[in-house]
């Protein structure tokens, strides 16, 4: 499961870096779509890029006596070993499943909302593949997949723009991205910059579909005071200092900004220059143990192979506090650095350790040989007495 946060970790910082480069090149420019592509690929390539892993094997001579992992029997290796991990990562998992199920809860919550209102309300009439939907309630105007509802005040006044606008929306597939990064929000909860795109992502929609309804041939001040209206009447004057409010400044700020030159849309290129850095970053060397004369360092792992789930190294301390293996023995003083010098940089499976001791060899001798290991990151830690 650690792995498993290491790379939410992974993604959150890929996904922050990506998003501070689209706000320092892109956000202000009139590209709506091409910004809507930017955004939702930054959220692709922060979950993929962690998975992109670049492997350079490298040999590396040893003593191929050096160090010998012996396999163990399935079964017995079950009956022995014991779990030794420490508290946090137990504690660090518990809170991130606790934060995504809280947010996929949400979802589910607005989804079925949504789902109630649609079906509470009167379907009166279709429009390319739209259906427009009447409710009683007093609410704003939204859509959703082929749903366009609407509030029965709406029906009656200037419904133009307003179905033009929430056509746009369904045209472009708004509601299915959404829908998207909300569920992929549950693995980033944590995660400021995701939250911050999201918002960026909406207004881009709003800005996509307010520029549909201007090409339609709408007048652009009529439209602006039809949406100031709106927000008004809806909120009332309280709304100035409001999120709303900023997203509506932001719209029609949008809507009366020239065009950007299309030239400057290959600042889009920044992200060629990021990706290479990450998967570089991303890049590792696999040590081949060899010993003197190319002769292969033994070790044999569950599976067959040395990328297998674990490796089970036996070890056996003695009354003269001594660590030994069938190919080695070490001072049980200073076990865990000087195994760490052994297998030196070599990229090992997670390594199942079994103690055994010889006939009255104290437990303190056993604990201090499972400080030493944990010294080198083996978690799994296990003994019996023979």
């Amino acid at each position: 499961m650690i792995s498993f946060l290491i790379y939410e970790g992974k993604v959150a910082i890929a996904l922050a870096v990506f998003y501070m480069f689209y706000r320092l090149m892109l956000r202000k420019e009139t590209f709506h779509r091409l910004n809507r592509v930017v955004l939702v690929g930054t959220v692709v390539l922060a979950f993929v890029l962690p998975l992109c892993i670049i492997t350079i094997h490298r040999p590396m001579e040893m003593d191929a006596q050096a160090l010998v992992l012996s396999e163990l029997p399935a079964d017995g290796m079950a009956q022995v070993v014991e779990e030794s991990a420490p508290w946090w990562p137990v504690a660090l998992t518990i809170l991130f499943w606790a934060g995504a199920a809280f947010v996929l809860v949400r979802v589910m919550v607005s989804f079925l909302s949504i789902v109630r209102v649609v079906r509470r309300g009167e379907v009166v009439r279709e429009e390319e593949g739209c259906k427009i939907v009447v409710t009683e309630r007093d609410i704003d105007p939204f859509s959703w997949m082929r749903f366009i509802v609407l509030s029965r005040k709406d029906l009656e006044g200037n419904l133009a723009p307003i179905i033009t606008h929430e056509k746009a929306h369904i045209g472009y597939g708004h509601s299915v991205e959404l829908l998207i990064v909300d569920v992929l929000s549950a693995f980033q909860w944590f995660n400021p910059a995701f939250w911050m795109l999201r918002a960026d992502l909406q207004e881009l929609h709003e800005y996509e579909a307010d520029d549909v309804v201007l090409r339609s041939g709408t007048n652009i001040k009529e439209y602006q005071y039809l949406l100031i209206r709106k927000a008004v009447s809806k909120s009332g004057y309280s709304v100035a200092n409001s999120f709303n409010h900023s997203i509506l400044k932001n719209r029609i700020t949008m809507m009366s900004k020239s065009k950007t030159p299309p030239l400057r849309g290959l600042r889009v290129l920044w992200v060629l220059p990021l990706v290479c850095l990450a998967i570089g970053l991303q890049a590792q060397t696999v040590y081949d143990p060899t010993g003197k004369g190319n002769e292969k360092l033994v070790i044999t792992v569950p599976g067959g192979t040395q990328n297998g789930n674990a490796v089970a190294l036996e070890l056996t301390v003695t009354a003269d506090r001594k660590v030994k293996n069938d190919s080695f023995t070490r001072d049980l003083d200073g076990f865990g650095e000087t195994f760490r010098e052994m297998i030196g940089n070599m990229v090992l499976p997670e390594i199942s350790v079994l103690i055994k001791a010889e006939p009255n060899v104290p437990q303190s001798y056993i604990d201090e040989l499972k400080a030493e290991l944990r010294k080198t990151g083996l978690l799994k830690v296990s003994h019996r007495h023979e």
